[in-house]
């Protein structure tokens, strides 16, 4: 029996899959790959929904879910060219408590930009962190642009939302990247347990993350450039933490 195709903006299950696209309680995942990583890691979707278009091209989508026409589905989308499947699900925020003891932990401290937030998630995952910590005022890490940065290492990686009272609960070291910190980057002072913790783009790390911080470090440069984007600069204290690039 062909599957009822939605095609009506009034219809009440589309206007609950539009409301719940801009629910920051919820999260949009556009796509075949992204859609199969997400089944793969556990997350369980509220709603699926397809194309006509796409069964047409992939076949039958297995598991639950409804049929969009384009029109609709674009509505629900938020990259340029969609593939013709999503998936909505709640965003898997843990707990503080759930990453006392991961070894190496990133914090960010109210980063403005999705895209900077999902390309660290990324390269903390990359390197071999577990968790991520975002303070207040940071941009959300399940939102569409800081998912697609993120390739999907949203999804893997524990992700907290904490103050900086609770970040101060945390057993790890925390070494905070500034511009003008004391202390020159190098592998030693990277021991575990620790928490990177990465500032604002254009102000840095708040008065009350710093004051709760044990070191401020700064990565060496030879140009005249005062300072790196913060998702650059993440990359390299990261692999340095890691071992990857060890410095002296």
């Amino acid at each position: 029996m062909k599957k009822e195709v939605i095609s009506s903006p009034q219809n009440p299950l589309f206007k609950e899959l539009k409301r719940l696209s801009v629910d920051s309680g919820y999260m949009v995942l556009e796509g075949r790959r992204l859609v199969a990583d997400a089944l793969a890691r556990g997350i369980e979707p509220m709603y699926a929904a397809v194309t006509p278009e796409y069964l047409l091209l992939h076949g039958p989508f297995e598991g639950p879910h409804y049929t969009l026409s384009q029109k609709l589905f674009l509505r629900l989308c938020d990259t340029k060219n969609p593939q013709g499947l999503l998936v909505i699900a709640e965003v898997p925020f843990v707990d503080i408590s759930a990453i006392q003891g991961i070894e190496r932990i990133v914090i960010l401290d109210r980063l403005q930009d999705p895209g900077n937030v999902g390309t660290i998630i990324r390269t903390a995952d990359a390197f071999g962190f577990g968790a991520v910590v975002i303070t207040p005022s940071s941009a959300a890490p399940f939102s569409p642009k800081a998912i697609r940065a993120s390739m999907g290492s949203c999804l893997g990686l524990k992700i907290v939302r904490a103050v900086p009272r609770e970040v101060s609960s945390l057993p790890h070291r925390i070494i905070t990247l500034d511009a003008h910190g004391e202390s020159v980057m190098s592998g030693d002072l990277f021991r575990s347990p620790m928490a990177i913790c990465l500032g604002q783009e254009a102000s840095g790390v708040s008065p009350e993350l710093t004051a709760i911080s044990n070191c401020c470090v700064r990565i060496p440069m030879k140009g005249d450039t005062e300072s790196l984007n913060v998702a650059v600069a993440a990359g390299i204290v990261m692999a340095c933490a890691a071992g990857i690039f060890p410095l002296s």
